[in-house]
């Protein structure tokens, strides 16, 4: 049979020293260099997605209009909805495991892999019946159903980006979905060109996909060859992983779910012009939202760390909360006085109505700024039931306000529900971390 080297040890980049083993100043050096450049490749990953995603969408609201760029942001919220969905083993589950691991990695990823996969397939099965279901609009239904298509091409793959991840090496990842997403824009750009229509322009993403997983799959090739991967898949191995990452499966899809709910509710409620313009502005409040994402990734393991040393100090918890909302009015107060050009720049100036739309949800973006260290608090607490229950309440009150209001304020009804679903689920989770104690972290299994 043949095999491949073992996988390269990762660098102790987030490793917390032991007693018995003090770090030298060199290696703490190495340690914090790696961490600055893994971060920065990190950055650059999420500013490339920003980038070309934002182009693509000014592009197809410039070019076709609020109507179709609306049926898009709907398509698109449905994409990201069943990919959070799919997320059957999250890489909280896989990096532990990889971290310390030099042989059996292609094993584990290989098992991983179809855990995955079939975590995929049935998402987008879910969600494309979701859409036949709630879609009345044949051109948003045909959008729909194409970009789906790309589901089981991106979460799979998505395996290899956790294991250079636990290498403290984003480079590859980064490299490689920026090649889909110059993939994307050019069959975007060229479909325009030659007046192709709006499905055509759907497999944009599809394609994308192909070419992210070709080329993530190819950067894990030097562990084992094909048919190496192949045989490691065993049933047990398989089962082991999915039960494992199962207990934080629910709440990891009602949060992906809970930021797209206004789009995916709306969409049905709103005459298509208005939701088109609103679901542009919501497209810049996500561009946004990343920036809380990323911090929250930066700061969570030194807080995950000073939490389970000393869980009944909340002072660090209130600094960090404090930190996040101030960062989060930082981009308030930007919509508020860049908003009209932001939207006329993007997406063009018959846009610009939804400049208070932009505002609007950058203000709930503030809350969601917040929200991030109770995520990280209910983490370090290792509480997947405190999470599914937190964002249970927050979807079911984001949705029940949404569908009591729109009437009286139309698209703004989609950042008023998103907001009272926040401090729904704040209460929700503050009830059930007080009801039992926190957990010990158990080791991954093998």
């Amino acid at each position: 049979m043949e095999t491949k080297p073992a996988a390269p040890a990762a660098l102790a980049a987030f490793d917390e020293p032991r007693a018995s083993q003090p770090r030298t100043r060199s290696t703490r050096m190495r340690a914090q260099l790696a961490a600055a450049r893994n971060f920065g490749w990190l950055m650059l990953d999420k500013a490339l997605a920003v980038f070309f995603g934002l182009a693509v969408f000014g592009l197809i609201a410039r070019w076709f209009g609020s109507t179709a760029s609306g049926h898009f942001a709907y398509a698109l919220a449905l994409l990201q909805s069943a990919l959070g969905l799919s997320l059957v083993c999250s890489a909280a589950v896989l990096l532990p495991r990889l971290y310390r691991m030099r042989t059996g990695v292609a094993a584990t990823l290989a098992n991983v892999f179809v855990v995955r996969l079939g975590g995929s397939v049935l998402a987008a099965i879910a969600a494309a019946s979701f859409a036949l279901v709630a879609i009345e609009d044949p051109v948003r239904l045909h959008l729909a159903l194409i970009v789906l298509l790309a589901v089981p091409l991106i979460e799979p793959f998505y395996t290899a980006v956790v294991y250079w991840q636990s290498r403290n090496d984003n480079r590859r990842p980064t490299l490689c979905r920026a090649a889909g997403l110059m993939v994307r824009a050019a069959v975007v750009i060229l479909a325009i060109f030659l007046g192709a229509p709006l499905w055509v322009v759907a497999l944009a993403w599809v394609l994308e996909a192909s070419v992210s997983a070709f080329l993530l799959y190819s950067s894990v090739r030097p562990l084992a060859t094909l048919g190496v991967f192949i045989q490691r898949v065993t049933p047990q191995r398989s089962l082991t992983y999915a039960r494992y990452g199962a207990r934080f499966l629910l709440g990891l899809w009602l949060s992906n779910l809970f930021v797209r709910l206004d789009r995916l509710v709306l969409g049905q409620l709103l005459p298509a012009p208005e939701f088109g313009i609103y679901a542009s502005a919501m497209q810049l409040v996500d561009v946004w939202l990343q920036v809380a994402y990323i911090t929250s990734f930066a700061i969570g393991p030194a807080f995950l760390y000073k939490a389970l040393a000393s869980p009944a100090d909340s002072r660090q918890l209130w600094r960090v909360a404090a930190m996040m909302g101030g960062l989060g009015c930082v981009g308030l107060l930007g919509a508020l006085l860049f908003g009209e050009m932001a939207m006329r720049l993007v997406f063009g100036p018959q846009f610009v109505p939804g400049a208070p739309y932009l505002v609007a949800g950058t203000a709930f973006g503030v809350l969601l700024f917040v929200d991030q260290v109770v995520q990280l608090r209910i983490t370090a607490g290792n509480r997947p039931l405190a999470l599914t229950i937190k964002w249970a309440a927050g979807c079911l009150g984001a949705v029940a306000v949404q569908a009591a209001t729109y009437h009286s304020l139309g698209a703004y009804a989609g950042p008023t529900g998103l907001a009272a679903g926040v401090f729904f689920g704040w209460v929700a989770a503050w009830a059930a971390l007080r009801s039992t104690p926190n957990q010990v972290f158990k080791r991954v299994p093998a």
